[in-house]
């Protein structure tokens, strides 16, 4: 009866909210449709400051402050690992509008939630670190055309790139910049022994746009839809290889994290995919433990156990696992909506197109 009454109320409470779409919604940003021929519903906007990251007042007042959950997810996530290490928080400007959908003016893409322009870190003309107070163009050299003797910071820039193409929050496609930078940033990655296997990742996701600016004031990222908007009309465009490769990542993490993806969600399934992945070892569960756990094989919880035997232990990480060694495990949650969505989706078969 409990449950029939909190069900009762949050249908009351969310009708209002839903009207325009005609179904019941938890809040959870939706990515409909491509990049440059899309919408955005229910996206959020990022806060013009946080934990290593700020904006300026151009893109304040444009308003193209909206984007998905998992994109908002990255930016502060990635945000705040950046703030670890002591440097000039990262600018960001802009993303969507409030309800996605077409900007000319500013854009032809950021049309579905899932695009942010980035300004580059940049250093003064006595080559000290500084937060970036604009777009400046820059050469091939990474030196502004303007005069002023500011560079680019080659060595932040690669922090940065890492840090979105190994996030957790969201899987990135796209990191699109100037190509003579771009190699500058790789060549510091290989002056500095980082491993391979990241290089390669990062050497995928860096690109320079060929039809569209050539990206040498600022970097666009932009994340592939995920995994329950792709159900509701989002649609990526171009090569699909580091979403390929985040799901051999999730692969190699074994049936633990697909158990708790069956119960919570995709945002989760993410989480403890890197989680698992992090560990060089990792010992069977007891059989009585694993027994306890229900999984959901088509939409519906089972009450009887049919998860697989926990896999032995691993002591040797394959290429998947050593890329995931190199990350932190997760500090940050996923947002309440994300983690409640999967079971929403269950009672409303509704699709957002």
């Amino acid at each position: 009866m409990r449950r029939l009454t909190l069900l009762a109320t949050l249908l009351a409470t969310s009708a209002g909210a839903c009207a325009q779409l005609g179904v019941v919604t938890d809040g959870t940003s939706v990515s409909v449709g491509r990049p440059s021929n899309g919408y955005l519903r229910d996206g959020h906007r990022i806060p013009d400051r946080g934990e290593g990251f700020t904006t300026r007042t151009p893109w304040k007042e444009r308003g193209n402050r909206y984007g998905t959950d998992e994109l908002l997810d990255l930016l502060t996530g990635v945000g705040r690992r950046m703030a670890s290490s002591k440097g000039p928080r990262l600018v960001v400007a802009d993303l969507s509008g409030p309800n996605g959908g077409e900007s000319r003016k500013w854009h032809r893409s950021h049309q579905s939630g899932r695009d942010v322009d980035l300004v580059y870190f940049m250093r003064d003309a006595k080559g000290a670190p500084m937060e970036a107070d604009a777009m400046r163009i820059f050469d091939g050299q990474g030196k502004a055309k303007d005069g002023s003797g500011i560079t680019i910071d080659i060595g932040r820039t690669w922090l940065l790139v890492k840090e979105l193409v190994l996030a957790h929050e969201a899987t990135v496609q796209w990191v699109f910049m100037y190509e003579p930078i771009a190699l500058k940033v790789i060549e510091h990655a290989v002056a500095n022994n980082e491993p391979e296997l990241l290089i390669a990742r990062v050497r995928i996701a860096l690109k320079q746009p060929g039809d569209s600016a050539r990206h040498d004031d600022h970097m666009h990222v932009r994340v592939y839809c995920s995994d329950r908007d792709r159900a509701f009309g989002c649609m990526d465009i171009g090569p699909m290889e580091l979403y390929a490769l985040r799901e051999a990542d999730r692969e190699t993490a074994g049936d633990y994290a697909q158990i708790v993806a069956s119960l919570i969600g995709d945002a989760a399934h993410t989480i403890a995919t890197e989680v698992f992945m992090t560990a060089s070892t990792m010992p069977p569960a007891a059989p009585e433990v694993v027994a306890a756990v229900p999984t959901v094989a088509d939409g519906t919880a089972s009450d009887a156990a049919t998860v697989p035997p926990a896999p032995p232990a691993r002591t040797t990480p394959g290429a998947a696992a050593k890329t995931a060694a190199m990350m932190e495990v997760p500090r940050d949650l996923p947002s309440l909506g994300r983690m409640l969505r999967r079971p929403f989706d269950r009672i409303f078969e509704n699709r957002w197109r």
